[in-house]
C-alpha cells in the first residue's frame, strides 16, 4: 500500500488533532486475507479522490443527458447503469437524465425506484454510454463500476458503496414457497460441467422444488427432466422474493438476488477473487468455489 499510493511511511498516531478522513464501516466478511486487503486499498483510493466532507468541483453531466446502450445491454449490465447513474444524479445534484437501448433498460427503470433516471425510447441525440462504461474498472464492485466511470468523465462525486435501489412498488410479503430457483446459464463464459451442475441440483433438491432458470439452452445443456421457468423482469422479482433461497453463477439474475436481499450461493466458476469482486456488496449472498459447494450443500 505504501508503493501503491506514494507514502513515505506509515505510523500510528495516538493523539490526533486534526480532523481525520472516515473509511467506511468493513463488513465483517471483507476483514481477510487478499479480500480485505484489496476492499481497504479501494476505500483509501476513494477517501483520497473526494473525502466525502471535502469540497468538489461540480459535475459536467448536463441535465436531460440521454446515453445510448448498444452493447451493455444485459440485465446485470442494466441493473448497474441505472443504479449508478440514480445515485451518481442524486449526489451531484443533476435533475434528470435518460437511458436507451434495449428492453431491459426499460424494464429495471420500471421496476426500481428512480427519481432521476427515465427511459428515452426514442432519443433525437444520445451519448454513447457503451463508451463510458467501457472505461470503467473491473476491481470494484458491480454496482460502483459505472458510478466511477461516470466520475472518470463528468467529474463530480462518486461513491464506493453504491447500495440497491429499492422497488418501485414492493410485493405484500407473503408466504415463503418452498422452491430453490438455480441459474447455471449454459451462456456463461465459464458454465459448470454438465455432470457437476446436475449433481448439484441434486443436492440442492433436499431443500425445496428446483426450478432451474433459463431457456431452451440451458434445458438443452442440462436435460429436459427438470423445471424450467422464463419470465419478464416483475414476474421474475416477484418469484425470487417468495422463494426459499437462490443458487447460480456470475449472471444478471445473481445481481438480481442480490438487489433483493434473496438468500442465496454463487458459485464461482472462473477466479473466485473475480467473482467475489462483482457479488461483494450484496449482503444476502455468500460467494464459494464451485469445488464448495458439495460441503455447503451435502
Amino acid at each position: 500500500m505504501i508503493e501503491e499510493f506514494g507514502f513515505d511511511e506509515v505510523c500510528f498516531v495516538d493523539a490526533h488533532q486534526k480532523p481525520a478522513v472516515a473509511i467506511a464501516a468493513v463488513p465483517r466478511t471483507w476483514r481477510c486475507g487478499q479480500r480485505g486487503l484489496r476492499c481497504l486499498s479501494d476505500q483509501l483510493a476513494d477517501a483520497a479522490k473526494a473525502p466525502w466532507g471535502a469540497d468538489v468541483a461540480g459535475s459536467a453531466l448536463a441535465e436531460g443527458t440521454v446515453m445510448s446502450f448498444a452493447r451493455h445491454n444485459r440485465l446485470g449490465d442494466a441493473l448497474g447503469i441505472v443504479t449508478a447513474l440514480e445515485h451518481y444524479c442524486r449526489d451531484n445534484a443533476v435533475a434528470s437524465v435518460a437511458v436507451t437501448g434495449s428492453h431491459i433498460l426499460a424494464s429495471v427503470v420500471e421496476v426500481f425506484t428512480c427519481d432521476r433516471v427515465s427511459y428515452a425510447p426514442s432519443p433525437s441525440e444520445a451519448v454513447s454510454g457503451d463508451a463510458i462504461f467501457a472505461r470503467s474498472s473491473w476491481s470494484v464492485p458491480w454496482l460502483d463500476r459505472f458510478n466511477h466511470a461516470l466520475t472518470d468523465t463528468y467529474g463530480g462525486r462518486a461513491r464506493h458503496q453504491v447500495p440497491a435501489l429499492p422497488l418501485r412498488h414492493a410485493p405484500t410479503p407473503g408466504a415463503q414457497d418452498n422452491v430453490v430457483y438455480c441459474q447455471l446459464d449454459a451462456r456463461s463464459g465459464t458454465p459448470p460441467p454438465r455432470h457437476v451442475a446436475r449433481r448439484l441440483l441434486s443436492q440442492v433438491s433436499a431443500y425445496g422444488e428446483v426450478r432451474v432458470l433459463g431457456g431452451p439452452d440451458t434445458q438443452a445443456y442440462l436435460g429436459h427432466d427438470l423445471t424450467y421457468v422464463r419470465a419478464e423482469l416483475p414476474e421474475m422479482v416477484a418469484r425470487l422474493l417468495s422463494c426459499r433461497v437462490f443458487v447460480g453463477c456470475d449472471s444478471g439474475l445473481g445481481h438480481l438476488a442480490g438487489c433483493l436481499g434473496v438468500p442465496g450461493l454463487i458459485l464461482s466458476t472462473d477466479e473466485f477473487e473475480t467473482t467475489w469482486s462483482f457479488f461483494r456488496g450484496y449482503s444476502s449472498l455468500n460467494v464459494v468455489p464451485l469445488a464448495a459447494a458439495e460441503l455447503l450443500l451435502p
